[in-house]
């Protein structure tokens, strides 16, 4: 039997490696999104509703069996013969054996993690988690029922990122590998950014407490909010450590030709 189909559906959805030659319809690859966030399984009443919401009742049901039809045969061009997607008791589901899928992948992980017996196993599969999300959910698209599922997404992967970062404590470079990633992926994750100025201000890197600080002002800006008193409080005193240790580049630095201080 030929292995599983790979689909992307964490950034760009795609089917990883189709040819280019036998691609599927919008709606197709909407409903192979749709079936991979709810797990591989929908009512055809679900499906009906989300992703066909305007279209006439006596139209709608045939064309869900266009795009299924079409789902099924570009998965069979690209990945032989088989059983991809089934319709058991009025519902469509995915065959789990012959999907993989990024996001399954992250969810799995992340129930690896939460079943883990030991700090290795969990920080192991939080990597696997943490790594697997690059993305939001379907980037570039505007599906109707999307953002909910989106941002659930976007959560969970955040949610994983913070239980990492915890547990790489007393690591900062390790911690830092992680979070410089991450914070551009959840810009308005204020527990990443202060999970991040305490490990620069264990690496004594004053200028950086400061611009992550800056830089969560900014991107909160953005969306009509400000930092918590908890994120300023916590940056004020690292910044006051730090310059008591001696760590003030600003006072470290020599003034410029003109004896300006830089």
């Amino acid at each position: 039997m030929p292995g599983p189909v790979e689909v992307a559906v964490l950034g760009t959805p795609a089917i990883v490696g189709a040819d280019p030659q036998r691609s599927l319809r919008a709606k197709s690859l909407e409903l192979l999104v749709y079936l991979a966030v709810r797990d591989g399984s929908a009512s055809a009443e679900a499906i009906l509703d989300d992703l066909l919401p305007d279209a006439p009742a006596s139209k709608a049901v045939h064309r869900l069996h266009t795009y299924v039809s079409d789902l099924r045969s570009v998965l069979r061009h690209n990945a032989g013969p088989g059983s991809y997607l089934t319709h058991p008791n009025h519902r469509y589901q995915l065959n789990a054996q012959r999907f993989d899928i990024d996001l399954w992948r992250m969810r799995a992980a992340i129930r690896a993690a939460d079943g883990a017996t030991s700090k290795p196993e969990r920080v192991a599969a939080l990597r696997r988690a943490v790594d697997t999300y690059r993305r939001p959910l379907a980037q570039g698209c505007e599906y109707e029922w999307l953002e909910p599922y989106r941002e659930a997404i976007r959560q969970e992967a955040l949610d994983a990122t913070v239980a990492l970062a915890e547990e790489l404590t007393g690591h900062p470079a390790e911690q830092l590998a992680v979070l410089d990633v991450a914070i551009p992926q959840h810009p308005y994750g204020e527990e990443l950014y202060q999970t991040a100025m305490r490990a620069r201000a264990q690496l004594g890197d004053l200028d950086a407490v400061r611009a992550l600080r800056r830089t969560l002002t900014r991107q909160l800006a953005e969306i009509d909010a400000e930092p918590s008193d908890d994120t300023l409080t916590l940056a004020d005193r690292l910044m006051a450590d730090l310059r008591r240790g001696g760590h003030d580049s600003r006072v470290l630095r020599p003034p410029d030709e003109d004896g300006r201080p830089v």
